[in-house]
């Protein structure tokens, strides 16, 4: 009796909610999987339920850590994978190269080097060399106008004013680098408000919490953006919520895709609460929600941790990556209403860079240089 085909609506439907790791091998299957994997439809409707990683970088390596939050009474449990990585260069300072995400994919910042762009599903790898090595990467955004996503850099150098024969001014240049052209632009824009922290990347645009200029008394924080269609920088929208105390912490990160939550972390009683945005971050109202708040926490003081903090929500869940305030070593935090677990990574580091990241199955654009992974 010859097998019986499942519906392919079906058979879509459990495609759709597999992990990454699975989907890919499941390509060499038939050239029909292998077309859908390639579907912007079904993409979409596979990152709806994808649940995020946290993608690990030490000198050497790179992990990807999946968070499972267990159900039925079981413990939320964590399964780390090293990811294949051959990247031209190997980074000769961690302090200066970061990871970060634009469209589902990985950027890698070498510094002094390039930057490699990464979609460690796929093992694709694409590489931009700037000719000027002095040049700082902010972040990657694209040009939304455009139906090619041209992607773009945005940075800076530092520069040296003579202000007389024996005194010179340090001041920071802005620029934009245009990935396909290989076209370095400088704007003319004061280096203010600048982020300190790597800016997330959403929907072509960068994003990054700072003071409210307008606020004489230092407590207003807003959210600034820098459009790259546009290649201009304005102010977003003010957050929900104002800092008591100089080192309480504000962490903003990317809500189901399309979104922003905020961490807000009280120095004094370690008290967190977690705003998220009501809708798109395209409309032109931004509303704010206090989706939870915890009044005691187990979770470390977030201020100035030596290699950043990154964290994401789900299902009404807090999941944070950062180093352990007595030894360094990195953990992952898992906060709920009836859970607040650590989960020590075991990798004998003490110096890494992280970030979140959102598995796709999309090409390496064709402007960056390919490499093999």
């Amino acid at each position: 009796m010859a097998p019986e085909n499942l519906p392919w609506d079906l058979e879509e439907k459990i495609l759709s909610g597999l992990p990454p790791l699975y989907l890919v091998r499941f390509r060499t299957v038939s050239q029909h999987w292998n077309a859908l994997l390639n579907d912007t439809r079904f993409i979409n409707n596979h990152l709806a339920r994808v649940r995020p990683q946290i993608i690990f970088l030490t000198e050497s390596k790179v992990y990807s850590i999946d968070i499972d939050l267990g159900g039925g009474g079981a413990d939320p449990t964590i399964e780390v994978r090293e990811i294949p990585s051959d990247f031209p260069y190997q980074a000769t300072d961690l302090t200066h190269t970061t990871i970060t995400t634009c469209d589902g994919f990985l950027f890698r910042d070498f510094w002094k080097q390039g930057v490699a762009i990464w979609n460690p599903w796929l093992k694709q790898v694409g590489w931009i060399e700037y000719v000027d090595k002095d040049f700082h990467l902010c972040g990657v955004g694209y040009d939304r106008t455009r139906a090619d996503k041209s992607y773009k850099i945005l940075g800076y150098f530092n520069c040296l004013r003579t202000v007389s024969n024996t005194y010179q001014v340090g001041y920071k240049k802005v620029a934009v680098y245009e990935c396909a052209s290989h076209a370095l632009k400088f704007l003319d824009v004061p280096f203010k408000q600048w982020p300190n922290m790597a800016p997330l990347s959403l929907n072509g645009n960068l994003y990054w919490v700072t003071r409210n200029p307008e606020d004489t008394h230092r407590h207003e924080y807003v959210i600034r953006s820098f459009d790259f269609s546009s290649e201009m920088f304005k102010t977003f929208c003010l957050l929900p919520c104002r800092k008591n105390h100089s080192r309480d912490e504000l962490l903003l990160a990317v809500y189901k895709r399309d979104g922003f939550s905020l961490l807000k972390q009280c120095y004094v009683t370690g008290e967190i609460e977690i705003w998220v945005t009501k809708n798109k971050i395209d409309e032109e109202e931004v509303e704010w929600i206090n989706l939870m708040t915890f009044p005691t926490s187990n979770l470390p003081k977030l201020i100035n941790k030596l290699c950043g903090v990154s964290y994401f929500i789900y299902d009404k869940t807090l999941i944070m990556c950062c180093g352990d305030e007595e030894t360094g070593a990195a953990g992952i935090y898992i906060m709920r209403e009836d859970i607040c677990k650590k989960i020590q990574i075991d990798l004998g580091v003490v110096r890494f860079s992280h970030c979140v990241y959102l598995p796709n199955f999309g090409s390496v654009p064709s402007e960056f240089r390919p490499l093999r992974v």
